[in-house]
């Protein structure tokens, strides 16, 4: 179940030499709303795109499976870790 959501939470850590550690912890979970009627909107007027494309005889006629693959795109973010190491710097991403 899992596999299908979106991104909860972006952890970012940032640390140089000589000053304070930067973190900064962005909660995504509070835009799933709004990516929600966003999607509604979005899927509404994919399908609307996709039944007039196929009724006028258009060879290419996918575009709500983009969409929806862009969703799968979106949900495999998760998970991904970020790491920067130098001399002085480093950068820390986490996505969970």
């Amino acid at each position: 179940m899992n596999a299908f959501l979106p991104p909860l939470v972006i952890d970012v850590r940032v640390r140089e030499e000589g000053r304070r550690v930067f973190w900064m912890w962005l909660p995504v979970v509070l835009l799933w709303p709004l990516l929600f009627v966003l999607l509604a909107l979005a899927l509404l007027v994919a399908v609307v795109l996709d039944l007039a494309l196929w009724l006028g005889g258009a060879p290419f006629h996918r575009v709500t499976a983009a969409l929806l693959g862009s969703l799968r795109v979106l949900s495999a973010v998760r998970g991904t870790r970020v790491r920067v190491d130098s001399d002085t710097t480093y950068i820390r991403v986490n996505i969970y």
